[in-house]
């Protein structure tokens, strides 16, 4: 899980603003959201009651936030749990059954520090210690959990590791797919940082960007495994980055938006200038999953996130390595499309096969067929 929530009540309390957690502490069966997932609710000093983050919606959603705001009246409310069965008590066709958590919050320092690296634990009995058996407790939350709740000498806490997952990416554009993808991708687990070479494109933007004349230093500087998106107002510009990635070859994903003859280009350019065929082999375009063929900026953007959730999903879920999310591709990873050739496998194929920038740009149309989306270059 991610650390958002942490981030917004850390500024809701600097304002001077109580808040109320809700937080889904265990389920069995189906539910709508997973252990840890987590809504905040306060009330502005003008009276509205607002809210931030989800625990799923519906009927259950609605119940917590009335209890919040019991909790939210009394500032001496203490955590507590109750535990739903969403069909019968609440009429969800989830069927599963779910505990909640709420807490309440005055000041920044019930936040942090984090009493264990990455974990937060919080004593659910009045008997309970917030400081006491804190590794054995922790210990006891099941491998592969964000969060549960469980029982210690005798008392029970709600665990929850907090450690931000989200991935760092890169995107070099601030045109008008490049807006459109930093609305989509609000709220997504992406660590963003956005560039472009062009002076005040950044005005009125909710999301910094940072103006850099020469983006390809930032991306010879960019950490390991850092994934990138390549789609800035020039080609030129475009291919200094990829070069510069491609020559160091330690990014986890490399996606750049064009037609299927710029990424012939750019492939040949590359293998020409002497860069190694399977760092260049793994440079993607176009991106975007397939079968979305609006060409607008809007649409666009909503089929890269798209393949960028799915790559996430599979990196998590198989524990992927950098090579093994480029040969990904826009697939999900599931063994009924294992035997489909990814992009980096089709554009390795024809660098043997034919070694010349016709039969690239040949098979680099073929791949561009299948993704009308990615054609705005």
């Amino acid at each position: 899980m991610t650390m958002h929530w942490t981030s917004t009540l850390r500024a809701l309390l600097m304002q001077g603003l109580p808040v109320v957690r809700m937080a889904i502490a265990t389920v069995r069966g189906s539910a709508p959201r997973e252990p840890g997932a987590t809504l905040l609710y306060w009330q502005e000093a003008d009276g509205r009651l607002q809210s931030s983050g989800s625990i799923g919606g519906g009927h259950l959603e609605l119940r917590a936030m009335e209890i919040a705001g019991h909790l939210l009246g009394n500032a001496q409310a203490s955590p507590q749990t109750e535990r739903f069965t969403l069909g019968a008590t609440l009429g969800q066709c989830c069927g599963g059954v779910v505990e909640l958590f709420w807490e309440r919050f005055d000041c920044v320092e019930q936040v942090d520090p984090l009493p264990l690296p990455g974990c937060r634990l919080s004593p659910l009995d009045a008997a309970a210690s917030s400081h006491a058996g804190q590794a054995g407790v922790a210990g006891d939350v099941v491998n592969g959990v964000d969060a549960a709740i469980v029982t210690h000498e005798g008392n029970r806490y709600f665990v929850e590791y907090l450690a931000d997952d989200a991935t760092t990416l890169y995107l070099y554009g601030a045109g008008h797919v490049g807006k459109a993808l930093v609305q989509v991708l609000s709220g997504l687990p992406f660590r963003l940082r956005w560039i472009d070479s062009r002076p005040g494109m950044g005005e009125g933007a909710a999301t910094p960007v940072e103006e850099h004349d020469a983006p390809e230093d930032l991306a010879a500087q960019a950490p390991e495994h850092a994934w990138h998106l390549v789609m800035t107002h020039s080609h030129d510009e475009d291919f200094r980055i990829c070069e510069a990635l491609v020559a160091k070859s330690r990014f986890g994903f490399l996606g750049v938006i064009g037609s299927g003859t710029k990424q012939a280009r750019f492939c040949s350019r590359l293998l020409q200038r002497g860069h190694a065929p399977a760092a260049v082999a793994r440079m993607q375009s176009p991106i975007g999953v397939d079968g979305i063929a609006s060409k607008l900026p809007a649409a666009i953007a909503v089929a890269v996130a798209a393949q960028l959730l799915q790559l996430r999903e599979a990196t998590a879920r198989l524990g992927l390595t950098d090579v093994e999310v480029t040969r990904a591709g826009t697939q999900d990873a599931s063994p009924s499309m294992a035997a489909r050739p990814t992009q980096a496998e089709r554009t390795t194929q024809a660098a043997k096969t034919a070694g010349t920038a016709k039969s690239a740009k040949s098979a680099k149309s073929a791949q561009f067929d299948k993704a009308p989306a990615a054609r705005n270059a």
